[in-house]
This record gives C-alpha cells, sequence and structure tokens, in this order.
C-alpha cells in the first residue's frame, strides 16, 4: 500500500511530458521531494534528543512541510517550475542553517550535494539554466568557504553539541552523496540494460535481413561487399495462379496465406541451412553454398525443393485452397553482394541465377524442374524424370530433369 502510494505520488506530472526520455527528470522531482523530507525528519529526531535551538527545529519543519509542494507543481503541468521551486527552497534552507551554525560546522558542502544533482534533474533542453543554478551554488560555495572561520553563528552552541552536529552533518553528507551514488548506479544499470536489450532486437532484425558472415564484414568495412563464388545451388519457386486466386481473396487472406507458407519454408531454409535471398510477391528464392561454402548444398537445395511440395500439400489439404508450386533449380557459379543505402539486401546475379529463374517458370505445376548441371551432381542421390530439352529465352536448347523423389 505504501510502495503503491509512493509510485503514484512519484509520477505525478509525467502525463504532460510527450518525450518519454524527460518522465526520468521529473519522476526525479517528485522523489526528492518525499525522499528529503523523510530524511531531514529522521535526522531532526536524532539531533532533538541532543538539545538542539528552536529555530533549527522551527526551519526544518518548514522545509519539510514546504518541499512536498514540487509534487503539487508537477501535477498541475508546471514541471520547470517545479524544479526550481526545489533547488532555490533547498538552497535557502541549506544557506540559512550556514549562518545558524557559522563556523561551528561546515553545512556548506550540502551545496555541492545539491550541484550534484542539479546534472540529474534537469533535461538536455533545460542545460543553460541548469549550467546557472550550478554556477550559482558554486559561487555560494566558495564565498561561504572562504569566509567559514570568520563567520559568528547565530545559535551559539555548547563544544559538545557543537562536535555532535558537526557528527550528524558529516553522516548526512556522506548518506547523501552515496545515495545519489547508489541512484548513477542504478541509472546506468538500467540504461546499459535497455541498450542491450536494444542492441540485441536491431541485431536478431540485421540477422533476419542480411546473413551473419556479412553483417560481420559491413562493421568491419562498409564499402561494397561483392564476392564471386564458383559453386553454389539457386531455387526459385512461385505459387501457380496466385495473382488470378488473391482476386477473389481478401488482403487479410492474402497475407495470412503467404505468411504462413512462407513462414514455413522460412523454417526449412534454417533446417537445410540455406540462406533465405528474398521474395517478391508469391515468388520464394534460396541459395546454397554461400556465404558460407559448403560441399553438400546441391543435395541441401534438392531435400529443400521436396519438403516444399510436402508444405504445399499439407496447406492445401487443411484449407481446401487449390495451391500449386513451381520449382526451378539450378547450380552454378554466381555474384553475390549487398546493394542500396537504406533498405540494403543481400542478392545474387549471374547465369546461374538466370538458369534456375528459367528452370521455375518454364516449368511444371507441382513440380521440381532442376538443370543438367544440378542434376549430374546429385543423380545418384534423388530420383528423375528425363524432360529432355527445352527452348529457353536467352538460353537456346537447355536440358532439364524434373526432381520426383530421393532415392531409397
Amino acid at each position: 500500500m505504501l510502495q503503491l502510494l509512493w509510485n503514484q505520488l512519484a509520477y505525478q506530472g509525467v502525463l504532460y511530458l510527450s518525450n518519454i526520455t524527460e518522465h526520468k527528470h521529473v519522476v526525479l522531482v517528485n522523489t526528492l521531494s518525499l525522499f528529503i523530507p523523510v530524511f531531514t525528519f529522521f535526522n531532526l529526531l536524532v539531533t532533538i534528543s541532543f538539545g538542539i535551538p528552536p529555530l533549527y527545529i522551527y526551519s526544518s519543519i518548514a522545509y519539510m512541510v514546504l518541499l512536498p509542494l514540487s509534487i503539487i507543481f508537477n501535477a498541475n503541468g508546471k514541471i520547470l517550475f517545479a524544479r526550481l521551486y526545489l533547488f532555490f527552497l533547498s538552497m535557502a534552507y541549506v544557506i540559512m542553517i550556514v549562518f545558524m551554525q557559522g563556523n561551528q560546522v561546515r553545512a556548506h558542502f550540502f551545496l555541492l550535494a545539491e550541484a550534484l544533482v542539479a546534472y540529474f534533474v534537469f533535461p538536455v533542453k533545460e542545460k543553460k539554466i541548469m549550467h546557472f543554478l550550478v554556477a550559482c551554488l558554486l559561487v555560494f560555495f566558495i564565498g561561504l568557504d572562504f569566509f567559514h572561520d570568520e563567520m559568528i553563528p547565530i545559535v551559539i552552541q555548547s563544544p559538545d553539541k557543537i562536535k555532535i552536529a558537526s557528527l550528524i552533518t558529516d553522516i548526512s553528507f556522506a548518506v547523501i552523496l552515496l545515495g545519489f551514488a547508489f541512484y548513477i548506479h542504478i541509472t546506468f544499470q538500467k540504461t546499459e540494460s535497455f541498450m542491450q536489450l536494444e542492441h540485441d532486437k536491431s541485431e536478431k532484425l540485421l540477422q533476419n535481413i542480411l546473413p551473419l558472415s556479412i553483417i560481420k564484414k559491413l562493421r568491419e568495412n562498409p564499402d561494397t561487399i561483392a564476392e564471386r563464388f564458383e559453386d553454389c545451388t539457386v531455387l526459385f519457386s512461385d505459387i501457380v495462379g496466385f495473382t488470378q486466386m488473391s482476386k477473389t481473396m481478401s488482403a487479410v487472406s492474402v497475407v495470412s496465406l503467404l505468411n504462413e507458407v512462407f513462414s514455413r519454408f522460412d523454417d526449412l531454409a534454417e533446417k537445410y541451412n540455406l540462406e533465405k535471398i528474398k521474395t517478391i510477391g508469391d515468388a520464394y528464392m534460396v541459395v546454397g553454398g554461400l556465404p558460407e561454402p559448403d560441399v553438400n548444398h546441391v543435395e541441401r537445395v534438392a531435400g529443400f525443393a521436396l519438403e516444399m511440395l510436402d508444405v504445399i500439400r499439407d496447406y492445401r489439404q487443411k484449407n481446401n485452397i487449390p495451391l500449386e508450386l513451381r520449382i526451378g533449380i539450378n547450380s552454378g557459379a554466381a555474384v553475390a553482394g549487398v546493394i542500396g543505402k537504406k533498405k540494403f539486401i543481400y542478392d545474387l546475379w549471374g547465369d546461374s541465377v538466370n538458369t534456375a529463374s528459367r528452370m521455375e517458370s518454364h516449368g511444371l505445376p507441382g513440380q521440381i524442374q532442376v538443370s543438367e548441371s544440378t542434376y549430374i551432381r546429385i543423380k545418384d542421390l534423388f530420383q528423375f524424370e528425363n524432360r529432355g530439352k527445352m527452348e529457353v529465352k536467352g538460353l537456346g536448347l537447355v536440358q532439364s530433369y524434373l526432381l520426383t523423389a530421393k532415392s531409397l
């Protein structure tokens, strides 16, 4: 209950701020307006037991009553006024205590603690005010310290009481400094945790866009990244008749369908250690053997393609939607690199990429068409049907095969 009340008071005024980064400054002002009176109250109880002048008691009580008004000012949207009120009231209280105790106690050191607090209470946009206040506090501190030995106390105390007052002042000053040291420590911990969380989120997002090895190269050298790979296997797939089908579906249904199917493809790509390159509409492209070389990339891509058909078959049966997938595969050399400045992508270029695309576009619904270069490498591991030679635009007559299953 007490914790709930404390939190409710500490967050007064934050709703008036559109910038969430400024919330902590308001919360700190409210927290100080609650903590300092409590600290002063216990400090007063201790000093009363040793017998102190009524003037000190009355001024401390007035300070404890007036300081929490900062919370009311924040609650009414007077954010800057609440900060200034907190500082000038505290500065006035410290200076009053200094003149009451004179050269008996070095109470003016509390002005340094207040200067430290200034750097945490004021946001960046109010740094001029912050620097002005800190300068004022330092001027008062230097002046009071310079004339400290000559200051005649308003309240004269016995040597024993002076010794006790000095001890209480030193302990109070130490508690305030340690309290703020702990606050700074907690603030740094929260900031580091937040930064680590944001770093992990951005890292995960980046890894969803680019291969890990490419990310490392970009960090080491942000210049153009382009590599030639002499041996890789490229796969293109396309949902047959999807454009016409999507005309009869709602936008949500279209996106939902592609998201479910492509998400399962993503899981398969991870299973077979393949690199997803991109999706364009209802087309899905992956590659094996890069950016990290893999001697089994042809076999992996072939296995991936067969499971892609299983995914489509399963979706078709569960949702009663006539989906068919057309897949094309080719193996050979390719150039891979990162293009773009803002929405950059990792992409592939070369004849082998074009051939894989043609294998898909000239393929059959529900079939996996592969080029001769792919067939030769895995003909003993998988079952094929010879489709013969076909005329392919830009490539001429091309021998192709239909991948049907794994060999027993």
